[in-house]
């Protein structure tokens, strides 16, 4: 078996049920468009040379080739008259293939428009536009934008719900508009090239457009792929999350943030009861779920075992058996079979037997693993230093092989509930006074200070142990999550070549990250307006989340093997609730004999789904997600050494122009030689930081990056 073929097995349930061509439909006089999709777009503001229509129809033609795994059935094309834009889109056809093509228009052609996503609730929506006189030529929930836009101008965004991208064109007003969802689940690239501003789903599309890829030498290093904004790749950047862009026919172009996470403060009263925000929060996770059933074609789950996505699972079940009692879902499931310590897949199996679901186990073996990897590090367009991405890769391609083209999972749940091992930490450092009044049995303040204390400085801390976390006498934030954050790609001053050093200054991740994120953060930290773990739980959000998970693990893995991934737990409207919720009623202290107190993270997520989920998943403590190697080698290398070995060599290490080959090649040897097997599934160190070296690898030969010089 080898990457390319990952095994899958079949596993049917004794409760025998047909297949649900329909889930759930929502309105039957409405069908939706599924929006698997791909954008790119170039504008040429006044100072940028004009090429002909013809020409720039070429290029858009070349930049969709590139991204035409987003959407491999049809694509389309708009350029404006004045040949000052040009929008083109990839599409995944599944239903109203007559009138779903894209770009969109209004009907008088003023407004153009490419969106990617899902917006949900859109049928309220609709009809209160076509009450109002607004006529829509297609079915597809995309052309909202358009409507919307002739309505509300940039103000449309307000009205969106779920994941999404999109570039409008004005015509008249002669400018760009381009937006991303709440929580940066679609990506959204941008750059200016040879003075033309370009967006596009993914950073391959604008090779198409002509631009030359460089390297970032300053976000290499201080890891501007995490802490900020930046790739990689000099010039190009994300368009945040929450925020859009207006690009003016002047070359201007302006950034802004339309929504963001936030808090109460600290000491503000928490007015509702313990029962009634469970209660909230079940049916907000509900009505999630049911947004996101809806669809013309079979749906699948990823299923894990954890609660996330088992709670995923049980409640679109649920729901799928108010229509029809003999609903039943697939789930999809990886199978570590070469180590069991790290193997959920009993697990989920269990969940899966209790749901009458069909499992489908896709074996994740080292050698899998490693033979996706590569492919993984090109879609996500970033350094891969696990193989989680890898891991994902594997699911969507078995999930797409199987006939399933739309799949629900538990993603974002840790960082909206407080799922990490790492959280506790910040919850201690400040009292819960909102718990406190709701009678909650809370540690004192002596027994708080004093278990911080003793996590800090124990080998359980894991990272913390090994990174200077002052935060008492922090000026910049007063919370220690961003450190873990910082370890993500394990890069250091010795990886790179000293003379790139001396330009860029030694790596200082964690402040790099801390600077990154919004200054009324920092503020609120600093004055311990916000409660510490809701910051640390912002701070994830914004990181870990929004810029590796919900990237590398997410969209990029999915949309590679054409599968449209729906994340149940970031409904904007769920976490804006969730944030209201005293920090207690995520991460609850349990006091033990002998004043040892415990936590249980994700309480509150745990009442609220306790209904739709097993016993065994209701008590079970979250799991690091580690897609591991083997732990031992029957004969000379394991897969992934040989296939370092074969691929960092110094002739590529030097190619790349960035790193100094003599420490590679000793980490590259030391792990050759005696490679550690953790018990969590985590990677070597030294093997995290020679995937890092390989994805640069990777990149350069697809990107075509030229070797970096001074």
């Amino acid at each position: 078996m080898d990457g390319d073929s990952p095994g899958v097995s079949s596993i049917p349930f004794p409760k025998e049920g047909r297949w649900i061509r329909f889930l759930l439909a929502c309105s039957t006089f409405l069908k939706l468009l599924l929006l698997m999709c791909g954008l790119t777009s170039v504008f040429y503001p006044d100072s940028a040379v004009r090429p002909t229509a013809s020409a720039l129809a070429a290029d858009l033609e070349a930049s969709l080739e590139s991204i035409k795994h987003r959407g491999p059935d049809s694509r389309g094309i708009y350029i404006s008259p004045d040949i000052r834009v040009g929008l083109g889109h990839v599409r995944l056809s599944i239903i109203d293939l007559a009138t779903g093509q894209q770009p969109l228009s209004d009907e008088d052609e003023l407004i153009h428009c490419v969106v990617t996503g899902e917006l949900y609730d859109h049928e309220r929506i609709r009809a209160e536009l076509e009450n109002k006189g607004h006529t829509f030529k297609t079915k597809s929930d995309s052309e909202l934008v358009v409507q919307l836009y002739k309505r509300d101008g940039i103000n449309l965004l307000f009205h969106l719900r779920g994941e999404f991208a999109f570039v409008l064109y004005d015509v008249k007003r002669r400018f760009l508009f381009a937006a991303r969802d709440r929580f940066g689940i679609k990506p959204l690239y941008y750059t200016v090239s040879n003075n033309r501003i370009m967006f596009a789903s993914e950073i391959k599309a604008f090779m198409g457009l002509g631009w030359r890829a460089e390297w970032d030498i300053d976000s290499i290093v201080h890891n501007g792929e995490v802490s900020d904004e930046r790739t990689v790749f000099k010039g190009v950047q994300k368009l945040a999350a929450g925020h859009f862009a207006l690009c003016g026919a002047s070359g201007y172009i302006r950034t802004e943030r339309y929504w963001d996470m936030t808090y109460p403060a600290a000491d503000a009263p928490f007015t509702s009861t313990i029962d009634t925000a469970i209660s909230n929060v079940r049916n907000l996770l509900v009505e999630s779920v049911r947004l996101r059933l809806r669809s013309d074609v079979p749906l699948a789950v990823y299923l894990s075992g954890g609660i996330d996505s088992s709670a995923v699972a049980g409640i679109a079940t649920h729901l799928l058996r108010e229509k029809d009692p003999d609903a039943k879902l697939t789930a999809f499931t990886l199978a570590y079979v070469e180590d069991e310590r790290t193997d959920e897949s009993p697990i989920a199996l269990r969940t899966a037997t209790h749901l009458g679901a069909e499992v489908k186990l896709v074996e994740a073996t080292e050698s899998a693993l490693i033979g996706v990897f590569e492919e993984s590090v090109w879609h996500s367009e970033m350094v891969n230093a696990t193989f989680h991405g890898a891991g994902k890769m594997l699911l969507s391609k078995a999930l797409r092989s199987n006939g399933f083209k739309v799949a629900l999972s538990g993603e974002g749940a840790d960082e909206v509930f407080g799922g990490y091992s790492w959280f506790p930490l910040d919850y201690l450092r400040r009292p819960d006074p909102a718990a406190a009044s709701l009678g909650i049995h809370l540690p004192s303040d002596e027994d708080r200070r004093m278990m911080l204390a003793n996590l800090e400085r124990s080998a359980g801390a894991g990272v913390f142990s090994s990174v200077n976390v002052d935060v008492a006498n922090s000026s910049l934030i007063k919370i220690s999550s961003h450190h873990v954050t910082a370890t993500l790609i394990p890069f250091y001053s010795a990886t790179f070549k000293p003379e790139i050093i001396e330009i860029t200054g030694e790596p200082e991740i964690a402040r790099q990250i801390v600077e990154g994120i919004d200054p009324r953060v920092r503020h609120n930290s600093i004055l311990d307006t916000w409660h510490s773990l809701n910051v640390a739980l912002y701070l994830t959000a914004k990181t870990f989340l929004g810029r590796i998970i919900l990237n590398q693990v997410g969209d990029r893995a999915d949309m590679a093997n054409a599968v449209e991934n729906r994340v149940s737990c970031l409904d904007h409207r769920l976490v804006e609730y969730v944030n209201t919720l005293p920090p207690s009623l995520k991460i609850m202290p349990v006091a033990g004999r002998n004043d040892a107190w415990s936590f249980d993270e994700k309480w509150i997520l745990r009442q609220a789904v306790k209904p739709f989920v097993t016993d065994e998943i209701y008590r079970r403590k979250k799991a690091a997600y580690n897609p591991p190697p083997r732990p031992t080698a029957s004969t000379g290398l394991a897969p992934i050494q040989l296939h370092l070995k074969q691929r960092i060599t110094q002739a590529s290490v030097e190619r790349v122009g960035i790193f100094h080959w003599p420490h590679i090649r000793d980490t590259l040897t030391d792990y050759l030689e005696s490679p550690d097997f953790h018990a969590s599934g985590a990677l070597d160190e030294r093997a995290r930081i020679l995937l890092g070296v390989l994805s640069f690898i990777v990149l350069q030969e697809r990107f075509n990056v030229p070797t970096f010089n001074f």
